[in-house]
């Protein structure tokens, strides 16, 4: 094991060194390529730079099985770091059994699950039926990968997606989303009064899905409490606010603009003992919103739903995250996904954001809708891959549902009757620059893993 172990790491570090932001996945996509090539392997690439490679099994039972992975990262670094995404490789750094990025994510969701794929492909001596791995791109925005992906192509109806963040946990379904865009669009207007920027950052963040209980005490949030909080002693001109990076992400940082008659706004703020690392500036004269529109903005703000909206018997039924803020001239554009197994209650919590943008004059577009995965009760592979684990690890792992979209909830949407699970290893602060793997806990999801192809 410890020679595979050597040669995961080597793929993993070899990954880290091709760009593949979303969106951006061409180079990574030529390196599968060129993979397959070297290890004469079929492989098909299509236009959205999905790839198929196919590789035969070495078993007697031969039924295909299908690996899939993402191929994008989230890209995210401190502030004081060049780090270019397009060009630099990711500088991953080991610590023992911990391994990490300097300044920037780490790319372990989905590096991981990558570098899995790639290690059984190139092996000789890994026991496995016929495979067929699909490399997908644009999890971390679109979903347009899956979503184009020629189905046509798979002869397999059994699917592991290697997208999970736990490794004693099988994922059977997942949530169903909306993603809607809010527009507010007003006058600009001149006053006298003088102007501040107010800005927050160094909040913890992560993906929406995981780490849901965050959200409600984002960064964009913070900022507009604070605002609030600072109208109640006088007229708060908002001139712009800008945070976040993407709506399925904590905002870990905000900055408003805003013009006031308060003298000691450093005070005022300083006495909120609001959490987080904030700071004040003066700056020079700006246009502002009204306050009839600086009040919209930031009502809008603090009643879309946002966190842990609705829980039964101590599972989330329903959860909302603002992940992006952006003032361009006089609008405001504020992106924000909701989630929910339930589709009536995901329904409903959606038009309740929809009356309160009619409240405040924000004008509504949907950016994406995904249906939920549902689990499938006579899931052949889960009670496989159970047994895997079970002769493996010496006990018995969790089923659960997944609070957070999943590519598996549009395969299956896409294709008839695919048996589908998720599993993955432990990873933790992942979409930030905390993000962290452990190469302990990748070594038992390897294990598993061919275990369950070897049987």
């Amino acid at each position: 094991m410890e020679t595979i172990m050597n040669r995961f790491l080597e793929l993993f570090y070899k990954i880290s060194e091709i760009p593949r932001e979303s969106g951006k996945e061409g180079k990574f996509a030529s390196f599968l390529e060129e993979f397959a090539k070297e290890h004469h392997l079929y492989c098909f690439r299509d236009e959205s730079n999905n790839v198929l490679i196919k590789k035969k099994g070495n078993k007697e039972s031969n039924n295909p099985i299908i690996l899939q992975a993402h191929i994008d990262m989230v890209c995210v670094k401190r502030e004081n770091s060049n780090h270019n995404f397009n060009t630099d490789p990711i500088d991953v750094i080991r610590d023992g059994d911990i391994i990490f990025a300097k300044d920037t994510s780490l790319g372990a969701d989905q590096g991981i699950g990558l570098a899995i794929m790639l290690l059984i492909l190139e092996s000789d001596t890994i026991k496995h039926p016929d495979l067929e791995c699909m490399f997908t791109t644009e999890e971390e925005t679109t979903f347009n990968g899956v979503v184009n992906f020629d189905y046509s192509k798979l002869e397999g109806k059994m699917l592991i997606n290697l997208d999970h963040c736990k490794d004693d946990t099988i994922i059977i379904c997942s949530d169903a989303d909306i993603c809607n865009e809010y527009i507010f669009e007003g006058n600009l207007e001149e006053n006298d009064l003088q102007t501040y920027e107010i800005s927050v950052k160094d909040i913890k963040g992560g993906n929406s899905g995981d780490y849901i209980e965050r959200s409600s005490r984002n960064a964009i949030s913070i900022i507009a409490r604070i605002i609030q909080e600072l109208q109640k002693s006088d007229d708060i001109f908002l001139c712009s606010i800008n945070g976040g990076r993407s709506e399925i992400d904590i905002a870990t940082s905000c900055k408003a603009i805003v013009k006031t008659r308060i003298t000691d706004i450093y005070n005022k703020v300083k006495e909120l003992n609001v959490a987080g690392n904030i700071q004040i500036q003066e700056l020079k004269n700006e246009l502002s919103f009204s306050i009839e529109d600086s009040r919209r903005i930031i009502s809008q703000i603090l009643k879309l739903k946002q966190g842990i909206i609705k829980e039964q018997d101590g599972d989330i039924v329903v959860s909302g995250n603002i992940g992006v803020i952006d003032t361009i001239e006089n609008k405001v554009f504020i992106q924000g996904v909701l989630r929910s197994i339930d589709v009536g209650q995901l329904k409903k919590y959606n038009n309740e954001n929809l009356s309160i943008s009619e409240n405040n004059h924000f004008t509504v577009k949907e950016i994406y809708q995904d249906s939920a995965w549902i689990p499938n009760e006579k899931s052949k592979l889960l009670d496989d891959y159970k047994k895997a684990y079970y002769r493996v690890n010496g006990s018995t792992p969790i089923v659960d549902i997944a609070h957070g979209g999943l590519e598996c909830s549009s395969i299956m949407k896409r294709t008839n009757n695919m048996d589908i699970i998720s599993i993955g290893s432990i990873i933790e602060d992942f979409h930030t620059v905390n993000e962290k793997m452990y190469i302990s806990s990748c070594e038992k999801t390897i294990k598993t893993l061919l275990e369950y192809l070897k049987k």
